[in-house]
């Protein structure tokens, strides 16, 4: 069996690959594959795991990406909040010149 570094995605090639591969299982005529991890229906559970991990993943990226965003949209609102008051206490200086 093949070990798989798990560190890194695998490249889309090689995972189109695989899937071709499959797909070509069923022109190949003869007995079928002795292994149970190879037998077509265990592959086609791991082929729909994938689907599901991977639309998962995609559901959570989105999410991040949505709360990347209103969190840089909630600073940006501070940011100016914040000019909008020094320029408020700026004015009231500017205008009073005698406070001290």
């Amino acid at each position: 069996m093949n070990k798989i570094d798990f560190s890194h995605r695998l490249p889309i090639k090689t995972i189109n690959a695989d899937i071709d591969s499959f797909y070509g299982l069923s022109t190949v005529s003869g007995p079928m594959l002795n292994r149970p991890v190879a037998a077509p229906e265990s592959i086609d559970a791991s082929c729909a795991a994938m689907d599901a991990k991977q639309q998962r993943e995609t559901e959570i990226a989105a999410l991040i990406k949505s709360a990347a965003d209103t969190a840089r949209q909630t600073k940006a609102e501070l940011c100016d909040a914040v000019i909008a008051m020094q320029e408020s206490l700026r004015g009231q200086n500017e205008s009073n010149p005698n406070r001290d």
